[in-house]
């Protein structure tokens, strides 16, 4: 009896382990470890006063006059992910709905954040309403004054850029007759940061970068691969 329960409470003992593994596992992208190195996919945004940057800095002020309407959507881009690109996907994207799509985009999220935040802190670009004189700027009030000699930002490249096509592209995976749509979403959605004068158009375009390569090493996954699969089933079972 007492060897029992010894056993017993020596499974209950491997299977906590277990459990505690996967949480942790959940905890951390699927490339933990062998995550892509933004080195090797971009260069640095713009010079400042180069002519591409002037050309930035117009394209910016150029998006200052959309109509209310797409200014309100830009702000609810900003705010919003999963749910924003509902319509194009054709269906709710939550976890009561889709609890293993949510799961599957939750991690590779992580993923590009690794990638996208190394290289923010890396190239420290100020953001569009550090630099210029916008008349608003999304969820801030009054547009705030620039600085004078900004040295330090997060613009580039864009993260909500990133998040926007790796939900894309990885929705397109499960949904392949709504990719036109979803990529169409992606566009919309990283435009919305120049609406916001949160970004500058290179820093959008380096956020597409970074999704394509982390989407594309994500592929490379055995767990990321069966994790589709799994929720491609759950798709195809509404």
């Amino acid at each position: 009896m007492q060897l029992t329960l010894r056993f017993a409470a020596t499974l209950l003992a491997l299977l906590a382990l277990v459990h505690q593994d996967d949480a942790f596992a959940q905890n951390k992208g699927y490339l933990a470890g062998h995550e892509v190195d933004f080195h090797t996919i971009l260069g640095p945004p713009p010079a400042a006063d180069s002519p591409w940057d002037h050309a930035d800095q117009q394209l910016v002020e150029a998006y200052q006059g959309v109509d209310e309407a797409r200014f309100e959507s830009a702000k609810l881009d900003e705010e919003q992910l999963y749910s924003r690109f509902d319509n194009a996907f054709g269906r709710p994207i939550d976890s009561g709905t889709t609890p293993k799509l949510v799961a599957l985009l939750d991690r590779a999220l992580r993923d590009v954040d690794t990638t996208a935040a190394a290289a923010k802190d890396y190239y420290q670009r100020p953001r569009p309403y550090q630099r210029m004189q916008l008349h608003r700027v999304c969820n801030k009030g009054d547009a705030p004054v620039p600085e004078e000699h900004p040295m330090h930002g997060a613009s580039y490249p864009s993260g909500h850029s990133v998040h926007g096509w790796t939900v894309a592209m990885i929705l397109s995976r499960i949904a392949p007759d709504r990719a036109q749509a979803l990529m169409d979403r992606a566009e919309e959605y990283e435009e919305s940061r120049l609406i916001c004068g949160m970004h500058f158009p290179t820093d959008v375009e380096a956020g597409q970068v970074v999704a394509a390569a982390v989407v594309s090493r994500l592929n490379t996954s055995t767990k990321f691969r069966a994790d589709l699969a799994k929720a491609r089933k759950e798709y195809e079972s509404h």
